[in-house]
């Protein structure tokens, strides 16, 4: 066996100083010919005026230096006009480390073709340029096939870290020339005995979507004053502890082979919250019939946790084939930018798509005005529901329903549901759902329904209110771009350049004071233990009485222990604070746990914790311990920063 290694080998070097071929036959089926690129630079980036030498290998049965065989390469700058690369030979075993990957993918007894090994120099460039290249071999039967035209972009050492996780760097690249690799994939397998398994699993899912459905980026807008890294998802975790970015963009994730896992998201929001980085979550990163535990877990971290109950009570509602989050969306109305966070007004024109069902935090106006531009658009594109519908069915052997979740009828139901003290309640179409949720992630959802509107801030929005830009602070600032601006033009790249700035010039909000109005039984049962809790988690408490509220009615945050009968005052206060509907639910103890936006001046947050006795309001008391988190206390932060 080892001997018969040392000939493959052996047999390769040969081939490559093989003399032209004349009428000599060495196989009586044409073939064409198989190219395999050899490096590209780590991570998609060089440094400024940095050349690049690529080199690449090709097979073919009968040759590519004779007759009407040619080998070429082209390269163009920031999408200009295509020119023509040197290509040189390159000497055997040159660049030894990469001639060693490309020849130890061969494998069988005997190998009947010529191999040639070439390369090629591309010049250096200033920062923020994008250069894109591709080989074209024609063997001397007329064959002629294509590389993947593969992108590496110009960096800023100097300039701030970004991190960028995008596989459809590459996935656009195989897009590009995807019948050509196929026929090399096939090719390879069937006579050259070459393994290029891990290209056909990148070209794979690509041969079951549309291509309009991969859009190209355009990082060089960020290359220019930054620096930065591109990365498959799989190279996350390794790429936080050694590149330190001091923001990451996750950028239009949505192919199930490109999600993040729980653990993954988990690792990133302890980054997030250690370094205070910034996270940009664009596009279709939130679709969650093709990657649903990212979209889990980036729920959370973006302020959307309300969401997750959309997608766990869409069959009992009888929309088991929507989503709740939908992709590909363009009615082409501008984008209208606010005058908070990075922004100071104006408008920007849209050629992007953007992912719908966020605007469940819209009031009902607003929620129509988007449902009405949105269903406009399903009714004038029916081939795009058409294709998206097939290709999630190829993708996952799932039906989607592209209109009926364009209609947004589950981020609707969200938009309209009741949260109960142990779960949450939907309606839709007659059709009511409860869903069990409990602890944190109850108390989250709980807090973030209440302050609709509010939380996450929206920055920016269309016109149609079909996408939008929503971000959340705390100890990190979490931004989402329902819109895919990576792809857009350089008005809407700057919007994106423009987010990043703000995400990672982290400031830490400012610690709001917590009142606790509580009469001496509810504060000695439990209210001292809630203040111990809150006190450790970083915020201020003041514990006061109804005598003594008068003077802190106008605090930020506010919460009561005991119904609208409890002692000492108390109640009455309460009772300023929910209808009669809810003072009655308490005192039957149907519920007791509430939370109210801009009670006694506007910006304020009351919580109600009650029962229909001193022993049930210390039990609503308990339970509401058990969901304040630093999670909670960051929507807490991010709500004093918007509302400051």
């Amino acid at each position: 066996m080892v001997k018969l290694k040392a000939l493959v080998v052996v047999m390769l070097l040969f081939g490559m100083v093989l003399p032209p071929i004349s009428s000599q036959v060495i196989t009586s089926e044409l073939r064409p010919p198989i190219i395999i690129v050899g490096n590209l630079p780590q991570n998609f980036v060089v440094g400024p005026y940095e050349e690049f030498t690529v080199y690449f290998y090709i097979a073919d049965d009968y040759g590519v230096t004779i007759g009407n065989g040619k080998v070429e390469v082209y390269y163009r700058v920031n999408d200009g006009e295509w020119k023509q690369g040197y290509v040189k030979t390159a000497a055997a075993g040159e660049n030894w480390s990469i001639y060693q990957s490309i020849i130890r993918r061969f494998y069988g007894e005997s190998q009947n073709f010529y191999v040639f090994y070439r390369k090629v120099k591309f010049p250096g460039m200033p920062p923020g340029t994008r250069v894109e290249f591709r080989i074209e071999v024609t063997d001397v039967e007329g064959h002629t096939e294509v590389s993947p035209v593969y992108s590496y972009y110009v960096v800023n050492p100097e300039g701030p870290r970004v991190l960028i996780v995008d596989p459809s760097v590459e996935a656009t690249a195989f897009m590009k020339s995807l019948d050509s690799l196929l026929r090399q994939f096939n090719i390879s397998r069937n006579f050259y005995h070459y393994d290029l398994s891990d290209f056909e699993a990148v070209a794979e899912p690509l041969t079951k979507v549309r291509p309009w459905m991969l859009s190209e980026h355009h990082w060089e807008a960020l290359a220019k004053g930054y620096n930065v890294r591109i990365i498959s998802p799989e190279e996350l975790q390794e790429e936080l502890l050694e590149f330190e970015p001091q923001v990451v963009i996750l950028s239009n994730l949505w192919l199930p082979g490109w999600g993040l896992s729980g653990e993954q998201i988990a690792v990133l929001e302890d980054y997030l919250k250690e370094k205070h980085a910034g996270l940009i979550v664009t596009g279709a990163t939130m679709y969650d019939v093709t990657n649903p535990e990212q979209f889990r877990g980036l729920a959370k971290i973006l302020g959307l946790e309300p969401l997750t109950v959309g997608v766990e009570a869409k069959n009992q509602l009888n929309l088991s084939s929507a989503s709740v989050m939908t992709p590909f969306v363009n009615t082409g109305y501008s984008l209208v930018l606010g005058e908070g966070g990075p922004f100071s007004g104006g408008t920007v024109d849209v050629t992007v798509s953007s992912t719908v069902g966020w605007q469940y935090l819209l009031g009902s106006t607003k929620f129509g005005i988007a449902k009405r531009s949105v269903g406009r658009f399903v009714e004038e594109n029916v081939n795009i529901s058409r294709d998206v519908e097939t290709s999630v069915q190829n993708l996952l052997g799932a039906e989607v329903n592209f209109s009926l979740s364009a209609s947004m009828a589950l981020s609707e139901a969200v938009k309209d549901m009741t949260v109960l003290d142990d779960g949450v309640a939907l309606r839709h179409g007659g059709l009511s759902a409860e869903v069990s949720v409990e602890g944190p992630v109850l108390e989250r959802i709980r807090l973030l329904k209440a302050l609709t509107g509010k939380l996450p801030e929206v920055l920016g929005r269309t016109t149609d209110y079909s996408g939008g830009i929503l971000a959340l602070e705390g100890e990190y600032r979490s931004v989402y771009v329902s819109l895919e601006l990576e792809a857009g033009t350089s008005e809407e790249r700057a919007v994106l350049k423009e987010l990043v700035d703000w995400a990672r010039s982290y400031e830490p909000p400012k610690m709001p004071e917590v009142v606790i109005l509580a009469n001496d039984i509810d504060w000695g049962i439990r209210g001292t233990h809630l203040a111990s809790q809150l006190e450790a988690l970083g915020l201020s408490v003041k514990r006061v009485t109804a005598d003594e509220f008068e003077a802190y009615k106008d605090s930020e945050i506010v919460l009561i222990l005991g119904g609208p009968d409890a002692y000492d005052g108390v109640g009455a206060y309460v009772r300023q604070v929910l209808p009669l509907n809810e003072q009655n639910a308490i005192r039957n103890g149907e519920r007791g746990m509430y939370v109210k936006t801009d009670v006694w001046k506007e910006g304020q947050l009351v919580v109600v914790l009650a029962g229909e006795d001193r022993w049930q309001t210390s039990r609503k008391v308990k339970a509401y311990m058990q969901g304040v988190d630093d999670d909670y206390v960051r929507l807490l932060l991010s709500f004093s920063a918007a509302v400051s």
